[in-house]
């Protein structure tokens, strides 16, 4: 699809060029914010070729969490899958998941932004639909988060985007997806070629993401769109092949080594495989949510809770809603060890996964 590696950083990076000197700037104590941020739902209307139809129960669940303890909900875009469906229908479907988001928006407790496939919402008409519940707030491409200690001395910045920048889909895009791609995925159950789905593009997209925030001072990146959960820079199966490693090298017992072995196998499998694209000393710069459509109803989203930043899973297996930390760090650490183009990743501060809840 693209044929020059260079040209593709460069739109990326001039899209979030754009959208960051775009963003409004919201100041916040490092130790006092509480926030959960998700991405990349594609709501359609409960049909095959609806990602969101298996992770709706634990969607629902996460957000009775989050809203009994007063968290700020983050939607970082692609929430409704308007390429393939229209707006009504949609909310016809899941008017008491709106309802349950519509409570964060009531205390002004919720941002919103736009991803590709949702960035019709700005149209008038998709608008007044959904104006209801979102209680006249934004829709918002970026949001930059400037972070300060208790001094008021400044620590850092959040940029929260959806993570399309840069790459701009045409009318004859949406109108294959719409006409003619959603009809096969309600048949087949397979997903459209996106940053999501095809292993290329992702990875080229994930380093253009990364590369951008790489370049950028005492400065974390926060988005969704390719579908792949990323802390720190570190993709989620390299965490885990890093967990284990370790373990071998201790005196753990055959079983928890098997065990650990276990949950490599699943997280590989769950991701299709995926491999990341970035380096092995990258910067702790580069953060991704994941989704809220992985095929086997779990959900994947990030927490910053009183100076803390932590990748979390959601699922139900078990039959009731479990939440699991996947990787967990301190924020000011993460951006001290980022001060003037410099990174240690040593230390103490990234914990290794531990259920929650």
């Amino acid at each position: 699809m693209w044929r020059s590696r260079a040209k593709y950083l460069d739109r990326v990076g001039e899209g979030l060029d754009r959208a960051y000197a775009e963003a409004e700037v919201e100041t916040h104590r490092f130790d006092n914010t509480r926030m959960v941020i998700f991405s990349d739902l594609h709501r359609g209307t409960g049909d095959r070729a609806d990602d969101f139809r298996p992770c709706r129960k634990i969607y629902h669940a996460a957000l009775g969490y989050y809203g009994s303890l007063d968290f700020r909900l983050f939607l970082l875009g692609d929430i409704e899958e308007l390429w393939e469906r229209l707006i009504g229908t949609i909310v016809g479907q899941y008017e008491s998941t709106l309802k349950l988001e519509k409570q964060f928006f009531d205390r002004g407790a919720a941002v919103r932004f736009v991803g590709n496939h949702d960035e019709s919402l700005a149209w008038p008409w998709n608008r007044s639909v959904i104006e209801r519940f979102i209680n006249g707030q934004p829709l918002r491409e970026g949001l930059i988060i400037r972070l300060v200690d208790s001094a008021d001395r400044p620590i850092g910045e959040l940029f929260f985007v959806h993570g399309h920048q840069g790459i701009h889909y045409s009318w004859f895009d949406r109108f294959v997806v719409k006409r003619l791609w959603a009809p096969i995925q309600r048949l087949s159950g397979i997903t459209v070629g996106m940053p999501s789905s095809d292993h290329s593009i992702r990875l080229l997209h994930e380093q253009a993401l990364y590369e951008w925030a790489r370049q950028r001072k005492d400065l974390l990146l926060v988005c969704g769109h390719t579908h792949h959960p990323v802390f720190m820079s570190t993709a989620w199966e390299q965490t885990v092949r890093d967990e284990l490693e370790a373990l071998r090298a201790t005196d753990a017992s055959r079983e928890a080594i098997a065990m650990k072995e276990a949950q490599l196998n699943w997280v590989a499998a769950d991701l299709d495989e995926m491999k990341s694209a970035l380096p092995e000393d990258a910067r702790p710069c580069y953060f991704n949510t994941g989704c809220c459509s992985f095929q086997d109803g779990s959900i994947t989203g990030i927490e910053i809770v009183d100076g803390r930043i932590r990748l979390v899973r959601w699922s139900g297996e078990s039959g009731s809603p479990r939440r699991q930390a996947l990787r967990e760090a301190d924020l000011a650490n993460i951006l001290g060890r980022c001060q003037n183009g410099v990174c240690s990743l040593q230390g103490p501060d990234a914990s290794s996964a531990e259920e929650l809840g």
